[in-house]
């Protein structure tokens, strides 16, 4: 099982880029989304042109009016390059969160008959959580002189996952009450903080494992908490 680990890995990596690129949570696109004006708070609309992005002021009511566009003043952002540098605007949602989660390395701490452990065997979760995604739109100089827009994200989520996955059974890990070897099905529940830059998404998970076979009651890692590193694919 664990020969086959590295590539699957890859592959849920090179999956994960590529969904990650085409999900529309890691693009400011058009939608409703909280901005600061000063020291108060502010609802906009955000529109993307095809050389610009507007950003219209919400206006107390706006769920029930009818404005004429023609009357709106919306802020202009261009698209292209500009002349000069304009100051850098923030723009963030709160949104429901659900990936599918896998942990490539758990830390086991010690127990009285084993020192701290690292494993990497395959698991999977499904993760529901409560996700924020700030955007800064900002207009920088590179070394030329060319002053171009620039759109940066950062995602945070804190959450519960569940899954199955698989750990190796042995004596050793028995304190020797079983005499064979065999991967066991384990079921993981776990507390996750996740974060995403651009379109790397990961993340920290605090859970405990239970071992679905009747040897559960030998299994020394049997409902002890872990530390796991994990990668994960939105579905939303």
């Amino acid at each position: 099982m664990n020969k086959t680990l590295p590539y699957l890995l890859a592959l849920v990596m090179l999956s994960s880029c590529h969904a990650l690129k085409d999900s529309p949570k890691y693009k400011l696109t058009d939608g409703i989304y909280k901005t600061k004006e000063g020291d108060r708070s502010a609802l906009v609309y955000i529109e993307n042109a095809e050389d610009s992005v507007l950003v219209y002021r919400l206006q107390a009511g706006w769920k029930t009016a009818k404005p004429d566009r023609k009357d709106l003043k919306p802020k202009v952002y261009p698209s292209g390059a500009v002349e000069k540098e304009i100051a850098a605007s923030k723009y963030w949602k709160n949104t429901f969160d659900l990936d599918i989660l896998t942990a490539p390395f758990k830390y086991r701490p010690s127990t009285n008959s084993f020192t701290p452990q690292l494993s990497n065997h395959l698991n999977g979760a499904v993760y529901v959580g409560y996700r924020n995604d700030t955007y800064e739109l900002s207009y920088k100089r590179n070394p030329i002189g060319k002053v171009s827009q620039r759109v940066t994200h950062l995602g945070f989520s804190a959450g519960l996952a569940t899954g199955i996955g698989v750990t190796p059974m042995n004596p050793w890990v028995t304190d020797d009450n079983i005499s064979v070897e065999y991967d066991g099905f384990i079921w993981s529940k776990a507390a996750c903080i996740l974060m995403a830059i651009e379109k790397l998404n990961f993340g920290l998970a605090l859970g405990i494992d239970h071992l679905l076979d009747h040897n559960r009651q030998y299994w020394i890692y049997q409902g002890k908490p872990y530390i796991g590193l994990t990668v994960g694919l939105n579905l939303n």
